[in-house]
Order: C-alpha cells, then structure tokens, then sequence
C-alpha cells in the first residue's frame, strides 16, 4: 500500500515562512522612506483636487481647497496635516502660501485657475502639482 502525502512538510512550511518574513521586511523598509511618503501625500492632494473639481461639476456650483504651509482643507472641510511628516507646500519658484492661506476654486464647468504648487520633504525633495486653466490635474 503506498501513502499519498496531501500537506506540507515542516520544512516546507519554514521556507514558505521565511520568504514571506523577507518580502515584508524589504516593504516595510520601503513604506518608513521619506520618497514614499511623499508620494502618498502628493497622491492624496491631487484626488483632493480632483474631489472638489467633481463635486463642482456635479452640483453645478464652485468648489474649494484651501492650502496652507502645514496643512491643507478639502472641499468637504475636513482637515489634512503635514506637519507629522515634516511636509511642507510652497508656490511654484519657492515662494510660501499667505498665512491666511491660498484658495483653489473650481467652477461648474471644472476649471480653474493655473496653479502650480511643490510639495516638499525635509531632505528638500519635491513633487510638483500642476492645475491648468481646464482643470486638468496632475503630479510631476
């Protein structure tokens, strides 16, 4: 009689183990980057952006972010700080936001004006996020 064998070995599962432990460690090395969480941040802008543009096309009526040097308020007023990633946003050419803030508006139609803004991490690397007259948003 022979025995066919339908589980994994001990040393099967140790190595399936260990490849995983690699493959989690090498990501989660990638995650604590400043380069990554900039790029998040930046992603999280622009669909900020992209939010308010929709949400005025759709009630037919303008729609606003307004930024600050530390943070940034999204169309549905809540919040987002920078401050706890040593992030910061500037105009484009480095000149900072008025204290009182900068407000993007986007009409009915999604458009808004030219913008351009740098979003920047202590190590002085940046992501800009240009806004063009037809409301097109995008990271560079």
């Amino acid at each position: 009689m022979s025995q066919d064998s339908t589980g994994l070995s001990l040393v099967e599962l140790l190595l399936v183990l260990a490849i995983m432990a690699i493959l989690t460690g090498t990501g989660l090395v990638y995650m604590n980057t400043d380069g990554y969480r900039l790029r998040a941040e930046a992603n999280n802008l622009k669909s900020t952006l992209q939010e308010a543009r929709m949400e005025a096309v759709k009630r037919n009526e303008s729609a606003s972010v307004k930024l600050w040097t530390q943070q940034y308020e999204t169309s549905t007023g809540a919040v987002v700080d920078l401050s706890p990633h040593d992030l910061s946003l500037s105009f484009s050419g480095g000149g900072s936001l008025p204290s009182g803030g900068y407000t993007i508006t986007f009409s009915p139609l999604g458009t808004a004006p030219n913008s351009h803004y740098h979003l920047k991490n202590p190590s002085d690397n940046k992501i800009s996020v240009r806004i063009n007259s037809v409301g097109n948003i995008w990271l560079e």
